[in-house]
């Protein structure tokens, strides 16, 4: 879903031109599809949430164990404060948790997490938002991700349509307020070349 920390200037929105490879690419940093869907790229992410109060859904069905057995990740998902969830995501490096919100966009459903620890960062260190379509059925879950390399293209010609930044890592930071992001994402749906492929968890019979 999704960074831990990513490093901004205070001139966003721009590229900041760098010529280390991405620094991110195996790194775990989210539950879902995220270890997996970022583990050949680097990330998309966004420094406000996707979700507005108003927008908040909470769907039971999202709760309990998932795994994808070609990655080995597994992702273990509970009811957190007021309409938020708790998830815990484990790889073979280990466990990392987060804060999670499920919103909608139209008839879509997008997942927004956060690290755990939220805001509470060293200083200079923001904590940016991770974000994935997602479709949740009885027994399975797909999600995808804004595509890296389509979001990339775009941002360089000046023809993404919202306001974003790189970090010196090659990440990908949405710098757009809330509700201008949720209106980019709502007419990037229209558009697959801004998305990753989709990918399929199920539900543990653990």
């Amino acid at each position: 879903m999704m960074a831990q920390g990513s490093r901004l200037t205070a001139r966003a929105p721009m590229v900041i031109r760098e010529t280390t490879a991405c620094a991110f690419r195996a790194m775990r940093i989210g539950p879902w599809a995220l270890g997996l869907l970022f583990a050949s790229g680097c990330l998309v992410s966004s420094l406000h949430p996707l979700y507005e109060d108003d927008s908040i859904v909470f769907d039971d069905a999202l709760l309990g164990e998932w795994e994808n057995s070609e990655s080995e990740i597994t992702v273990s998902v509970s009811r957190g404060e007021w309409r938020s969830y708790q998830i815990a995501f484990t790889d073979r490096f280990g466990t990392t948790r987060f804060n999670g919100h499920l919103t909608t966009i139209g008839a879509a459903r997008f997942l927004n997490i956060l690290p755990h620890e939220g805001l509470e960062k060293a200083s200079f260190i923001v904590a940016t938002n991770g974000f994935m379509q997602i479709q949740i059925e009885s027994a399975r879950v797909r999600v995808r991700e804004p595509d890296y390399d389509g979001v990339v293209q775009r941002l360089k010609a000046r023809k993404l349509g919202v306001e974003a930044a790189m970090d010196l890592k090659q990440n990908v930071i949405v710098t757009a307020p809330s509700p201008k992001l949720r209106a980019w994402v709502a007419a990037a749906l229209k558009d697959e070349a801004l998305w990753a492929d989709w990918k399929t968890f199920t539900r543990s019979a653990r």
